[in-house]
């Protein structure tokens, strides 16, 4: 006896068999799609970049993934149906580039200088800053004195 195509479409037309359970009426049916097919892309490994151009494609699949580890390569074939052949890549593993170092400091410089220079004009603007708050002292009456 063959079943219905279209489960769930006309649910009291199809009679199914005895071994099978009529779900109560009313509630949807769970479609079960049974699939032999892969859905995802095949993996196959190879010795060399010869085997794999040389290995055979699925038309209807997504591709083959072909990875020659003892060359570090990684191959992918797939069919084109635009062009009725078979599209072949090939890639490379690759060390990631280098950062730029930057440029190391002259051997012969030395900051404590530099530091002991700001340090004093540092001081300079410190004492410059304490003569204006005296000044402003004997001109506002005080008014600085209180702060």
């Amino acid at each position: 006896m063959y079943g219905n195509p279209y489960p769930g479409a006309y649910p009291g037309v199809y009679n199914p068999g005895p071994n099978v359970i009529n779900p109560p009426a009313g509630q949807p049916q769970a479609q079960t799609l049974v699939n032999n097919q892969n859905a995802g892309y095949v993996c196959r490994p190879v010795t060399s970049r010869e085997e794999a151009v040389a290995s055979q494609v699925d038309f209807l699949g997504p591709g083959t993934i072909m990875p020659d580890f003892g060359h570090g390569m990684i191959y992918f074939k797939r069919f084109n149906p635009n062009s009725g052949g078979a599209d072949f890549f090939d890639f490379s593993v690759q060390p990631p580039p280098q950062a730029q170092q930057t440029a190391p400091m002259a051997q012969g410089y030395d900051p404590r200088g530099d530091i002991e220079a700001l340090r004093g004009d540092f001081n300079n603007l410190r004492g410059e800053l304490e003569e204006m708050k005296k000044a402003g002292q004997k001109r506002t009456g005080g008014k600085a004195a209180e702060q």
